[in-house]
């Protein structure tokens, strides 16, 4: 007889298998023997997605989408759990108490989603959302399908804020405030179905929200800083949510800058998509950082071939052994009189003044020159493979055309500092600490040899959140370095960063403004060391060396 149940056992399990990655609007190929999307999916062109599209998606948002994949995905769940130890019966029964706990969910993020679209259709708003699984958070669960939170994005109007400030406008708070009432406890225990246990309406009402302010690169040219002014402007929009009742233990704010792009920044429809405000509720803050943890970015998205290559071009300018750095701050003001450097005329100083107003930058910094081997280039320097991009993140959009293309992008000579400020609590105000770390970048030191020079980074740091605040690391440069422990160094700086990540490699790219403009540390996955591509002036010609770095050890 168990001979004669056990295709029965397995057939239930198959036929649950594929109703859930049917719903999930997936297929196993039969070749390599991996989920990929099914046949239906193909061909959507350029889409906002958020995981496989399923068959329950409607472009109506009130057509209760998240309430029967939940009931669906808990029938199967129950069924199979309760078959497998009661037979027949027991799969019946089972179905039933599954259909029971995905509707309490489920019913909950179609109805706020519901609410949300309306409030934007009155408000002529561009809001899309996304549901938030244990599956997408990388949890373990019997239901990884469930939707236990909700991500939206809501489009900034332009008319938001005082131009400028973190100032909302009167029909800015009268919309948001209607947005925030869909996040109170109040409206949750009223939106809960009536067979809710009080175990669960407890839970519900804990949900936490992170408010995420996001603007596009183009807003870079106004000389503001963007991550404080996200940050600000986030914060006011987080005090709109807890003067309409939403805890202010529960709710975070954080301010992106342009930071975690959802679209490229090399069109003017994609620069709109990124300038936005980003609601994300989940049960617990445990469940908060497990999303945080889960953030990634195409780096495709920034538009890195369009960022204007101030340094190459303030290097360019220079001649003899004096060279000349630029770093552009917000708040530019008229640079001072440029510091008096042997054997540099007055005119040769006049001449680089004249540059560093024309390029708009706040300060020009003179240093002896340098000489880190390498030779001249006549470009904006090497493009760096990454690999295919990390698209694990739970909301983004993207464009078949380049979807697993590799992603390819330009030296740091063609970019700029991108920060993003840390997650904060709005009722105590303190940071929530990343988690989890990439290999090799934990508060760890990197060095190098570049003909005889000693280049030294310390604490390089790089969550695997892509959105997070990347501590800015010292950098200590030795002139003609002999291994004296006493020697001291000749340039010694605090730096900021950008972190790009690929399938392949990951580059720490370090903004020097010093002896040498800025580095591209390359290190492929897996490694702990790699080649880091310094750029620097030398009489006159661009420079590019490539010593090899490697992760130093600690001891104890």
């Amino acid at each position: 007889m168990k001979r004669l149940q056990r295709p029965r056992i397995n057939s239930s399990i198959a036929v649950g298998t594929a109703l859930v990655m049917a719903l999930s609007g997936c297929a196993v190929n039969p070749q390599t023997g991996q989920l990929q999307p099914s046949q239906a999916m193909a061909g959507l062109g350029h889409r906002i997605t958020h995981g496989f599209k399923s068959i329950y998606d409607s472009p109506n948002p009130c057509s209760n989408n998240d309430r029967n994949i939940a009931m669906t995905v808990g029938a199967i769940a129950g069924g199979v759990i309760g078959y497998l130890n009661h037979g027949a019966k027991g799969a019946i029964v089972g179905a039933a108490v599954g259909a029971g706990g995905g509707f309490l969910v489920g019913h909950l993020m179609d109805a706020r989603r519901c609410k949300l679209y309306k409030i934007a259709q009155a408000n002529h708003l561009r809001l899309v959302s996304a549901t938030i699984t244990p599956g997408k958070l990388g949890l373990q669960g019997t239901n990884p399908s469930t939707a236990i939170g909700l991500d939206v994005q809501l489009q900034n109007r332009g008319d938001e804020f005082q131009p400028g400030t973190a100032t909302l406008t009167p029909q800015a708070r009268t919309y948001l405030a209607q947005i925030a009432g869909q996040y109170t406890p109040g409206t949750i225990a009223q939106t809960l179905p009536a067979n809710a246990t009080p175990p669960q309406r407890a839970q519900a009402k804990e949900h936490v929200v992170l408010i995420v302010g996001h603007t596009d690169a183009q807003d870079a040219a106004s000389g503001a800083d963007l991550a404080k002014l996200s940050q600000a402007r986030a914060r006011a929009v987080a005090q709109v949510f807890a003067r309409n009742g939403v805890p202010a233990a529960n709710i975070f704010y954080q301010g992106a800058g342009d930071a975690l792009p959802i679209a490229s920044n090399a069109t003017a429809q994609g620069r709109e998509a990124n300038n936005r405000v980003q609601f994300v509720d989940v049960p617990t803050k445990s469940d908060l950082q497990h999303y945080l943890r889960g953030r990634t970015v195409n780096p495709i998205d920034y538009g890195l071939s369009k960022m204007p290559t101030v340094a190459a071009s303030a290097a360019g300018s220079t001649e003899g052994a004096a060279t000349v750095t630029a770093r552009k701050r917000p708040g530019w003001k008229r640079p001072g009189r440029p510091t008096r450097v042997a054997g540099v005329s007055y005119a040769k100083r006049e001449r680089i003044r004249r540059i560093a107003r024309e390029k708009h930058l706040r300060h020009a910094v003179f240093v002896s020159g340098y000489n880190f081997g390498g030779g001249p280039i006549r470009s904006t320097g090497k493009t760096i493979d990454l690999g295919a991009p990390l698209n694990h993140s739970m909301f983004h959009i993207v464009s078949e055309a380049h979807a697993d293309a590799p992603v390819l992008i330009g030296s740091c000579l063609t970019d700029r500092p991108r920060p993003a400020t840390a997650v904060r609590n709005l009722e105590t105000g303190r940071a929530l600490p990343p988690r989890d770390f990439v290999p090799g970048f934990y508060g760890t030191a990197w060095a190098t040899d570049a003909k005889g020079n000693l280049v030294a980074i310390t604490n390089a740091t790089v969550p695997l959140d892509s959105g997070a605040s990347i501590p800015d690391p010292t950098v200590y440069i030795y002139r003609n370095y002999h291994g004296n422990i006493h020697q001291k160094p000749s340039f010694v700086a605090k730096a900021d960063v950008n972190v790009y990540r690929g399938s392949l490699e990951t580059v720490y790219r370090v903004f020097l403004h010093g002896p040498a403009q800025c580095l591209d540390l390359v290190v492929p996955s897996g490694e702990f060391a790699g080649p880091g591509n310094l750029y620097y002036a030398n009489r006159g010609d661009q420079y590019l060396a490539t010593p090899q770095f490697a992760m130093q050890s600690v001891k104890r």
